[in-house]
């Protein structure tokens, strides 16, 4: 059985913390229970499968990496983390191929979270956006990272 937990109302988390939800379970946050997302490597499962491609050099060059999939791959949170993952808080994320993406971009703040913080920065969750710095597309986040 597999138990989620989950933070709600208004909070400001300081200092060095890690939640450990039960096997299976994940941190979720504020009333409407959605996914703390997390840092992950490139290799790991994209959070974003969606985002425009870049489409760079132009055309009549093939793009060097047209792919749709996004990772956040630094947080800038380094304190608060779910299991052994950094709780992103704002952070930057590299768009294309697994393993090696060549695109960066920045996590815009949260728009599903606006009361759970680490330092004072709202903890970005499932659906919170990155805008891809080459493209200017935005990658929105459907998955978590969390394992």
């Amino acid at each position: 059985m597999m138990a989620d937990l989950t933070l709600k109302g208004t909070l400001n988390l300081m200092g060095t913390l890690t939640f450990t939800p039960s096997t299976g379970g994940k941190l979720k946050i504020g009333e409407a229970g959605l996914e703390a997302l997390v840092e992950v490597m490139p290799g790991d499962p994209p959070q974003c499968t969606a985002a425009p491609p870049v489409i760079l050099p132009p055309p009549p060059a093939s793009p060097l990496q047209p792919q749709p999939t996004v990772w956040i791959v630094s947080s800038f949170n380094k304190t608060v983390k779910a299991g052994s993952k950094c709780i992103v808080a704002l952070g930057m994320a590299m768009q294309g191929q697994s393993g090696a993406p060549l695109w960066p971009g920045m996590l815009l703040p949260s728009s599903g979270n606006p009361t759970v913080t680490v330092n004072h920065v709202p903890i970005n969750v499932v659906n919170d956006m990155a805008v891809i710095f080459p493209s200017g597309g935005s990658a929105a986040f459907s998955a978590s990272g969390q394992t």
